[in-house]
């Protein structure tokens, strides 16, 4: 009975130890040590950075505009070629065969043409004579009339045939390189004149012409404009340097896939200088300044931060004794980069900001350092 009088006392003295250590912990955890930075004076440049893709500002898929089989193909992928070079001759025998059909149909047509106007002659030099009625002088008015219709239309046909006669030889629109080549001799391709698209034969594009193609979100799409002076890297030519200038923004958002709040916004910047390693399809990173400041009074992006639901900025300025807590200031912000952002309103230089959000400070839904 008393080894259980001093076990009992051991116990409280145990259990209270225990809720001693607990709470002195809890209490050191929810404890924060804040840190505390002064707004600078710097030189802020603001830069919209943003991987595109390269493509050839002119660029046409060739295609034949008659059907036939391929005769003869004149070029390799990788040639440079003029603007009139041939590319691809088909076989013309079958059209030379129409034209020859087409010229024989001319001679018929032209001696109808003859004879229904010397009968036309007789006719009406007897209705002159009323040996004939008008009826009959009529008809070999009419018999006349068709028979020049049928020449003209003849003749029709005939400057058809010639000229897809001469789409037989397919040449190069302009000046520029042959990117791929998919025709083949012997290969039976559908025209145009059957009312098909037909099969791309060659991809030519003019490799002296480059351009960037990208989206951009409606915030950094705003701040661009037309002319803008771009510059421009390569990844997979660390060494290559390209300068540009914008020459088209979308006036709307493209449609949107996926995330409908994503608004993205076309845009192609115009290469000027390049490097002869550049090539379509590579990624291009490009490089655009949108704003730059001197001497701005500025924080670090981390101490300042966004809440999306009232659409404002703000940071959290040290506290005047006895109060501990870091205190919510609403501020205006201007231009940003990399690691700091402009603060045109809301601070004075003699202010101290918190880098750390107090724990009471309920984050909102979407709540970002900006």
């Amino acid at each position: 009975m008393k080894r259980l009088l001093w076990i009992v006392p051991l116990l409280v003295l145990l259990l209270g130890g225990i809720a001693w250590a607990v709470y002195a912990r809890s209490t050191h955890e929810d404890a924060v040590t804040y840190t505390w930075l002064k707004p600078q004076r710097r030189d802020l440049v603001q830069v919209v950075t943003a991987n595109g893709s390269i493509t050839p500002i002119l660029s046409t898929d060739i295609r034949s505009e008659v059907s036939g089989r391929i005769l003869s193909v004149l070029v390799n992928p990788g040639d440079a070629v003029r603007a009139g070079q041939p590319l691809i001759e088909l076989d013309p025998s079958t059209l030379q065969v129409q034209i020859d059909e087409a010229k024989l149909a001319i001679a018929s047509s032209q001696l109808r043409v003859e004879r229904a106007t010397l009968e036309f002659n007789r006719v009406d030099r007897l209705a002159n004579q009323s040996y004939v009625n008008v009826k009959e002088q009529q008809e070999a008015s009419i018999a006349r009339r068709l028979a020049e219709t049928d020449l003209e239309s003849q003749g029709a046909r005939l400057r058809l045939l010639e000229r897809s006669l001469a789409k037989t030889s397919i040449a190069a629109p302009y000046d520029g390189t042959a990117l791929s080549v998919a025709a083949r001799p012997g290969m039976v391709v559908t025209g145009a004149d059957s009312g098909r698209e037909g099969v791309t034969l060659i991809e030519l594009a003019d490799l002296k012409r480059l351009r960037v193609e990208l989206s951009l979100n409606e915030i950094d799409a705003a701040t661009l404009v037309l002319g803008q002076e771009v510059n421009i890297t390569f990844e997979s030519v660390p060494e290559a340097r390209a300068s540009g200038r914008i020459t088209f923004i979308s006036p709307a958002a493209a449609k949107a896939s996926g995330d409908a709040r994503t608004r993205d916004f076309p845009v192609q910047i115009g290469i000027e200088k390049s490097h002869p390693r550049v090539k379509p399809g590579m990624t291009a990173r490009v490089h655009i300044q949108v704003a730059s400041v001197q001497k701005a009074l500025s924080l670090e992006t981390t101490a300042v931060f966004f809440d999306s639901k009232t659409d404002e900025t703000y940071v959290f300025t040290k506290p005047k004794p006895p109060a501990v807590e870091p205190v919510k200031t609403i501020v205006k912000i201007g231009v940003r980069d990399n690691q700091f952002v402009e603060i045109t309103g809301g601070l004075k230089e003699t202010d101290e900001v918190s880098t750390k959000r107090p724990p009471a400070a309920k984050p909102a839904a979407k709540t970002d350092a900006r």
